[in-house]
């Protein structure tokens, strides 16, 4: 059987999913969806196609938007979609299947995983959650990992026999409409969240590395967000920064960060 998993992640709790998902069927190629950005087309050759993804703003993340434009998945018997989040409302499933009815393609399956958050402000430049770091305790984040690993068990088991899950998956028009309102303000969103760093910053170059839309560069030693090119939102500099030196404009709290214990900065980065 052939299964093709493509995938985003910015501090490693979708990438840990994949992993995990491929222990539980190894046959699943793992394949980072910002290495096709490039392409004019991106073709598909698994019998089973997949994709996973954090939620952003209730939909999927700029790059996986970018990717579900540019694919072409003709050889595809069987789709679905794993994403994880924080337990936040979610119209993801509709917007692939959207994105797949061009070509008549489904979403045969659609799931999702509860996992810690990385955020403290979301893609929005306004105040940060001062409480964050709370809601990112080992304990906390071991709790969730439990869940996962048992869910991961019960997905496995749908993905490897092709079954329809929800098994009816009817979208009902209020969800249809919010999918249609937040894709469209999403698409060309233009959020600023100030990213910079304090007295701290070593000039590492990490947060250079880890950032997948290259939107980092090094300059006079230290990082520079440049403008002209957009943010994926994924939170990998901020939270990758050994020194916690990468900071927000409304977030400046050194009391800790978060990325998924499995997944290394190196990890990240190679999905460029």
């Amino acid at each position: 059987m052939n299964i093709e998993v493509y995938y985003f992640s910015g501090t490693g709790n979708s990438l840990h999913a994949a992993k995990e998902l491929q222990k539980r069927i190894p046959e699943i190629k793992l394949i980072p969806i910002v290495s096709l950005l490039n392409r004019d087309i991106i073709e598909t050759h698994g019998e089973i196609v997949g994709l996973v993804f954090p939620i952003h703003i209730a939909t999927v993340p700029v790059p996986v938007r970018k990717f579900l434009e540019k694919l072409d998945s003709k050889s595809a018997e069987y789709t679905f979609g794993l994403a994880t989040r924080l337990g936040t409302f979610c119209v993801a499933n509709i917007y692939i299947q959207r994105m797949l009815q061009k070509q008549g393609k489904n979403l045969d399956s659609f799931l999702m995983l509860n996992m810690a958050n990385n955020s403290p402000t979301g893609i929005k430049p306004g105040p940060g959650d001062q409480g964050w770091i709370n809601q990112i305790t080992p304990e906390k984040v071991m709790e969730l990992e439990s869940v996962v690993q048992n869910k991961l068990d019960f997905i496995s088991k749908i993905i490897r026999n092709k079954e329809k899950y929800p098994p009816k998956n009817v979208a009902n028009l209020l969800s249809i409409f919010l999918e249609r309102l937040i894709s469209s303000l999403s698409k060309d969103i233009k959020a600023k969240l100030n990213f910079y760093t304090d007295t701290t910053c070593t000039g590492c170059g990490i947060c250079v590395q880890v950032c997948p839309s290259r939107k980092i560069k090094m300059a006079g030693g230290k990082p520079v967000w440049q403008e002209e090119l957009k943010c994926y939102y994924c939170y990998a500099c901020f939270n990758y920064c050994p020194g916690q030196s990468v900071l927000l404009k409304k977030y400046t709290a050194k009391n800790g960060r978060y990325s998924h214990p499995e997944i290394t900065e190196d990890d990240i980065a190679g999905q460029k």
